[in-house]
């Protein structure tokens, strides 16, 4: 009788152990935030619709963003937002009438010393891309053109040929599993690194958050691993050289 309940207890804490680990309770899904470029500007206005820019600028946008991620990424895009970005007031076109124009001062910096290399207006877009199937959320894309078409800031994505080979989000859950590494409180990550020209699978588990200063004050996590998203290779964090593996990732805000 007690050999059967010793085994019965033993099941159980089996059964416990096992669902740290468990497939099920991993984060499913990772974003990417976008990524933007600062431009020295001196007005700017935001646009809802593409219907609000120039006809031939958006042309352009759609003829870069489609041959830069092939059609089938493309035809999944969702324009989300955009700015154009001026060295005098902004004149957008109404969304109603070609005749009928709105115009927008934006954040009027009352300033001279605009960007004099760049040739103004400039258009920034970002679109939001979802890959499911890959355990990917929404990936925010920001592109930034010039008046002329001219890229001023490229998106943060490989090359059209890398997205069809992009190794989901399962294998990341595998290598956690392997390491035997608890889901509570783990996060996953997706970062794009310029080096290599692709996405990076990143796990940290959150130790603490926050400090006396308040509960977003430097979180205390805990770094596992980073996966490279198209070899698979596996990585370990060293954290001197942190923000040199991610080189060239740009996270200034448009004004």
């Amino acid at each position: 009788m007690k050999v059967k309940i010793l085994s019965f207890l033993l099941l159980i804490i089996l059964f416990a152990s096992c669902d740290k680990y468990s497939r099920e309770k991993y984060p499913q899904f990772a974003s990417k935030t976008e990524s933007y470029k600062y431009i020295d500007n001196c007005y700017s206005a935001e646009f809802e619709s593409l219907d609000k820019i120039p006809h031939e600028i958006r042309n352009k946008i759609s003829t870069y963003l489609k041959n830069r991620l092939g059609k089938d990424n493309f035809q999944e895009l969702k324009f989300d937002n955009g700015y154009v970005l001026s060295d005098k007031p902004i004149e957008i076109e109404s969304i109603k009438s070609e005749s009928n124009i709105l115009v927008l001062l934006g954040q009027d910096k009352e300033k001279t010393d605009c960007d004099s290399i760049l040739d103004f207006p400039i258009y920034s877009v970002v679109y939001e891309l979802k890959i499911p199937k890959l355990g990917i959320e929404k990936i925010g894309l920001n592109l930034m053109l010039d008046k002329n078409g001219k890229l001023i800031k490229d998106i943060d994505f490989p090359k059209a040929e890398f997205a069809d080979r992009i190794i989901p989000i399962d294998s990341v859950h595998s290598e956690l599993i392997r390491r035997k590494i608890p889901y509570k409180k783990l996060n996953i990550d997706l970062w794009f690194d310029k080096r290599t020209e692709s996405f990076i699978w990143s796990t940290y588990t959150l130790i603490r958050e926050g400090s006396i200063m308040g509960p977003s004050c430097f979180p205390e996590v805990n770094y596992h691993f980073k996966m490279n998203a198209n070899e698979g290779e596996i990585t370990e964090y060293i954290f001197e050289k942190r923000e040199d593996y991610f080189f060239g990732r740009d996270n200034h805000y448009v004004e």
